[in-house]
């Protein structure tokens, strides 16, 4: 996996940069203090953007309306592929490319120059920086089209539809905030929307970019531990989509023999030609009794971020009585565990971000409380370099 941070050498030059900064703010006077404070504060910015893991930013900078804003544009005029392997791009090239008025140009990358994605120089002309690079990849820009047409105008709506609802959560009767704010539901909406839907998926994988891919559990050192056979069910990956993170997996540990299971709708399995290689799909629906009775690991990830506790519930009674019938079997949670006090800007943007489809983020209270109402704790939670945790339970 290639990594994405910034190179210690550049930070090392940020660092001085700062404190040249810090030098010319101590030293300054008069009229010259707040040109010197500003100064110290660009510096200070740039270094706090270069120790981000970039495809981990693409979320929560989503929220900076300006910014996603400028992202989409900058899709829509088809100029991020200009800019790939580290090219500038001039504004006559810019122009040429577009057609657009240049103030229109200024404006838009004057929003994403200030948000760090751009670094622009004389002419002007601009190029990526370590937080722009991951717009090179269209499941990024996917996942900024997602969220700033299908969701945040769920959650700009907010004041209205909690005022509307006396403040209470949502439930299977009131429906979901999404459905105050529209009519029905995003799923229902997206079923007689297939581009839309086809768009969420690609959104999807890009939480699986860079840094952020799927490695809290150690699959090489715990699934080499089982002594499997070509004909074992290894995995079964519910609700998995169209299989990117088996796949990723099977590469990652190709000596691992079996059987790796990914079940979703149907419908999701037509947009694609086939399976990865290496991979099963098999038609499921989560809110049934799941089929597969002898798998050593049932995988779930980012699936109960998407769903209330109550729903949660429903899939767990599935899988359940499963692990009882075979006690050598796994159960493993992939989403975010919150700290109990203290969450980070990033940890609540992701909570909110669920609140308009009925989901949660949940702390490790709420991990267990949740858990317990079906007879399971929690065994170890498992953590990489990814923002999520696997959460490994077992039976009470």
């Amino acid at each position: 996996m290639a990594d994405s941070y910034t190179p210690p050498a550049e930070i090392a030059a940020l660092v001085a940069n700062v404190n040249k900064a810090a030098d010319g703010f101590s030293a300054a006077v008069g009229g010259d203090l707040h040109a010197a404070r500003r100064n110290l504060q660009l510096e200070a910015r740039k270094l706090l953007y270069s120790l981000e893991e970039p495809n981990t930013e693409v979320w929560p900078r989503i929220f900076q309306v300006n910014v996603s804003a400028a992202i989409e544009i900058v899709g829509n005029l088809k100029l991020w592929e200009h800019f790939e392997g580290g090219k500038t791009v001039t504004m006559a090239q810019v122009l040429e490319l577009t057609k657009a008025d240049e103030i229109i140009i200024i404006r838009i990358f004057r929003q994403l120059t200030a948000a760090n994605v751009f670094a622009e120089s004389a002419g002007p002309s601009w190029t990526l920086t370590p937080l722009g690079v991951p717009y090179l990849n269209p499941d990024h820009r996917a996942f900024n089209n997602l969220m700033f047409v299908d969701i945040i105008p769920s959650i700009m709506a907010m004041p209205r539809t909690l005022a509307e609802h006396n403040y209470k959560a949502p439930t299977k009767e009131t429906g979901t905030p999404y459905k105050w704010a529209h009519g029905e539901e995003l799923w229902t909406w997206l079923g007689s929307h297939p581009d839309r839907a086809l768009n969420m998926v690609a959104g999807m994988r890009s939480h699986n970019a860079g840094n952020v891919s799927g490695d809290a559990y150690p699959w090489g050192q715990e699934l080499g531990k089982l002594g499997l056979k070509y004909e074992d069910v290894v995995i079964v990956d519910i609700a998995g989509g169209q299989g990117h993170i088996m796949e990723e997996v099977r590469k990652r540990n190709p000596e691992i023999k079996g059987r790796f299971i990914v079940q979703d709708l149907p419908s999701t399995f037509e947009a694609v030609a086939g399976p990865p290689e290496g991979v099963e799909f098999m038609s499921y629906d989560i809110f049934t009794p799941q089929p597969v009775k002898d798998a050593h690991i049932y995988y779930y990830r980012h699936i109960f971020h998407d769903w209330s506790d109550a729903d949660c519930t429903t899939f767990l009674e599935q899988v359940v009585p499963v692990l009882k019938a075979q006690p050598k079997s796994k159960l493993l949670l992939v989403d975010l565990v919150l700290p109990d006090t203290n969450v980070t800007m990033q940890e609540a943007i992701r909570d909110i971000s669920m609140f308009p489809i009925g989901g949660l983020e949940r702390n490790e209270t709420q991990w267990k409380e949740l858990l317990a109402k079906s007879g399971l704790k929690i065994k170890k939670i498992w953590r990489g370099s990814e923002p999520e945790a696997c959460v490994e339970c077992e039976l009470l």
